[in-house]
């Protein structure tokens, strides 16, 4: 099967990660980070506008997103699956094909191990793919979205 282009995304409505991965080349990543002093609308205005000039950029053509997480803290929760909403919107408008996967897939794809730490996932990345500007700080948000645009390649080598 050839490899096709991926926007990998982690969740999120602080930060939101994504990657754009091809092969095992990682050409873009980055993390939108929205202003906390914006109207919650604004927020997600924000999210939708610049996933979808990266979608019209680099013209992926699948979408491999998280899955979501639920811990204790519910109003969290609400607006990462809001962010979440926005971005399946834009890849659907944009006719791009979905895969979901959850943090302990990603886990065990990238470490081999499923209860791996934050820590652990960075390192993994950071040998499994080679990461422009090594002195720029990448978030952990940013990191996720790689690791998770690596998983989706690798499961869909394999089927």
């Amino acid at each position: 099967m050839r490899s096709k282009r991926v926007l990998a995304i982690d969740p999120g409505f602080d930060r939101l990660g994504l990657a754009i991965l091809e092969r095992n080349t990682l050409l873009h990543s980055e993390c939108i980070v929205t202003k906390p002093k914006d109207s919650h609308d604004k927020r997600l205005l924000v999210i939708g506008e610049k996933l979808r000039e990266t979608i019209e950029k680099w013209q992926p053509k699948e979408l491999a997103i998280e899955t979501l997480f639920f811990n204790q803290n519910t109003t969290s929760a609400l607006k990462v699956a809001e962010a979440r909403g926005v971005a399946l919107y834009e890849a659907a408008r944009a006719g791009l094909s979905v895969f979901e996967y959850s943090p302990q897939a990603i886990k065990i794809a990238v470490t081999g191990y499923g209860k791996a730490d934050k820590i652990q996932v960075g390192m993994m990345v950071k040998r499994l793919v080679q990461l422009p500007l090594k002195d720029r700080k990448m978030l952990d948000d940013e990191l996720d979205a790689i690791a998770l645009g690596i998983t989706h390649l690798a499961t869909r080598r394999s089927i």
